[in-house]
């Protein structure tokens, strides 16, 4: 009687401790998965790919796949499955039905983050007035690659918070803001140092029903590199797929190995 009674009282402290894991899986944090466009002239995708998904991979919870042509992109679903769509590309021009996709996508809802040619790209299709839309800033030159320093507009913006108020760049191109939608919020700016005229960098927008991040910073490792750089980017996609919280840190389950 009493063995049976201690092997009864086992096994309900092992269903316990059953039921116990099974809940601790279920509120397991699993990363924003992320598609990642890049490719196009004029840059150095090769290690621009990989330095940005494995050091922003280590600042958030977060696994990228890499795609360098537009494949993926004729099917309308292309960004079934994932949490969220980067553009770090620079092509001129694109068949229609490829940005067509991209646009209704972001416009149903998907975060979407906008890096550096992505404002300059397409500039030969049909369609380009409404991707430049959708980056939320129209943009057709830069000033000369060169080094130059950086304001913060919103230090109350979780994306901004910990950015320095004044930040200086090694060397980056200085896209000219020919206009801003007005919805645009402004998080960071230039003063040219060739003319003196004001350009926005650093921007959030919504467009439709999507959240977009976009920032022109970012034509190679002189700026990428930098640690206060790399936390915008991590900032800025957090911020599109809701999990930034409003002191600029990550939600829970959200901060990288780097973060911890």
């Amino acid at each position: 009687m009493p063995f049976s009674f201690l092997k009864r009282g086992a096994l309900f402290v092992a269903l316990i401790f059953s039921i116990l894991s099974i809940q601790a899986a279920d509120r397991t944090v699993l990363p924003i998965k992320v598609l990642l466009f890049v490719g196009g002239g004029y840059h150095d995708y090769a290690t621009l790919a990989p330095h940005l998904t494995t050091n922003l991979s280590r600042l958030i919870n977060a696994t990228f796949d890499v795609k360098t042509n537009f494949d993926s992109l004729h099917d309308p679903k292309f960004a079934d499955g994932y949490d969220a769509i980067v553009y770090d590309w620079c092509f001129d021009e694109a068949p229609d039905d490829v940005l067509e996709n991209a646009l209704k996508t972001t416009a149903a809802g998907k975060p979407t983050v906008m890096i550096h040619c992505a404002v300059h790209a397409f500039r030969r299709s049909p369609k380009i007035s409404e991707w430049e839309t959708c980056c939320g800033m129209r943009s057709k030159v830069h000033d000369r690659y060169e080094p130059f320093t950086v304001l913060k507009l919103d230090p109350a913006s979780p994306i901004t918070r910990s950015f320095p108020d004044k930040w200086e760049t090694a060397g980056d191109e200085l896209y000219q803001t020919i206009a801003i939608q007005p919805e645009s919020h402004q998080l960071l700016k230039v003063k040219s140092p060739q003319d003196g005229r004001e350009h926005i960098v650093c921007w959030t927008y919504q467009y439709h029903k999507g959240r977009v991040f976009s920032t022109t910073l970012g034509h190679d490792l002189k700026t990428a590199a930098a640690p206060e750089y790399l936390n915008l980017l991590a900032n800025g996609l957090l911020w599109t797929c809701g999990k930034l919280s409003a002191d600029g840190k990550p939600v829970e389950g959200y901060a990288g190995s780097q973060s911890k």
